[in-house]
């Protein structure tokens, strides 16, 4: 994968990391310093493209103000030679979706520890006002010792109160399909009770191997959403306790009434049940935080 760049900016291009529809992301090295940063530059066929460059520009205008151990620290944004790019800290891990793919056996040990920094990471995000949009195994980097960071800012959007809801024009819905909240669906007002969902469904997902909903086509999916009961977690792995079984049942309410009314409020009852019948061999304790 070559895109025939060097340097973007102050960064040296190094190895590439993916390329995905619209962007390809570098692991690229700070020649002042030697310091490694992640570069993610938009496609060449976008480099003129106001959307994809307005979505770069408002992740560098969002994460940039998150200092938290749980989310990708955002350093820059800039277009030298009109290509678009951001620049974020170097995090050496996979995503949890690669993580999920090598099955559950492989990280069971470590799976208190994802969850728990998971959620610290959005409850995180929330108390600075914003809600994700975007929760998603894809968007959590997780590295050996099972730390975690979340990543990809640019569907962020603060947490308005009803009136400015009301009266802000509306928008295409956006979110991943397999992840997504009903209310986003239904394009209502979102609050983190929405995050609170899609991390649902991203937990759901790393301790049974597959999403708690799936169809055959677009419609098909976001009909359950909105309507289907998702099968209890222990049907598909039999060592999830009922208790937390029932923790995730209640997140994946329809209604957001009937969830946890905060992020905060499920990682406050974690510490109350145990995910697994038989603990896993090794099992690596979460480092709890103060608050969340």
């Amino acid at each position: 994968m070559s895109t025939g760049i060097v340097f973007i900016g102050r960064y040296r291009l190094i190895n590439p990391v993916y390329m995905g529809a619209t962007t390809q992301l570098w692991q690229g090295i700070y020649d002042g310093t030697g310091e490694q940063f992640a570069v993610k530059l938009l496609q060449e066929k976008f480099r003129k493209d106001r959307t994809q460059i307005g979505y770069l520009k408002w992740e560098y205008t969002v994460g940039s103000q998150f200092h938290d151990e749980h989310l990708i620290r955002v350093v820059e944004f800039g277009t030298p030679r009109g290509i678009p790019f951001l620049a974020m800290e170097w995090f050496a891990g996979s995503n949890m979706k690669v993580l999920i793919r090598q099955g559950i056996d492989a990280y069971a040990h470590l799976a208190k520890r994802i969850i728990f920094q998971a959620v610290e990471a959005v409850a995180y995000l929330h108390r600075q006002g914003y809600v994700h949009r975007d929760i998603k195994p894809e968007n959590f980097l997780v590295g050996q010792s099972g730390e975690v960071k979340l990543i990809d800012f640019a569907l962020c959007r603060r947490i308005s109160n009803p009136l400015v809801w009301l009266l802000s024009p509306k928008t295409k819905i956006q979110g991943t399909c397999s992840y997504i909240s009903p209310e986003q669906i239904q394009n209502r007002r979102l609050d983190g009770r929405a995050d609170l969902y899609s991390l649902a469904c991203t937990i759901y997902e790393l301790l049974s191997g597959r999403p708690p909903f799936t169809g055959i086509n677009q419609a098909e999916l976001l009909n359950r959403h909105l309507k289907a009961a998702a099968p209890p977690i222990e049907s598909i792995n039999p060592n999830i306790t009922p208790q937390f079984s029932q923790l995730l049942q209640k997140a994946l309410a329809k209604r957001p009434a009937d969830r946890f009314q905060s992020v905060a409020e499920f990682y406050g009852l974690l510490h109350d049940v145990e995910i697994f019948k038989e603990r896993p061999a090794g099992e690596v304790p979460p480092i709890i935080l103060p608050k969340a």
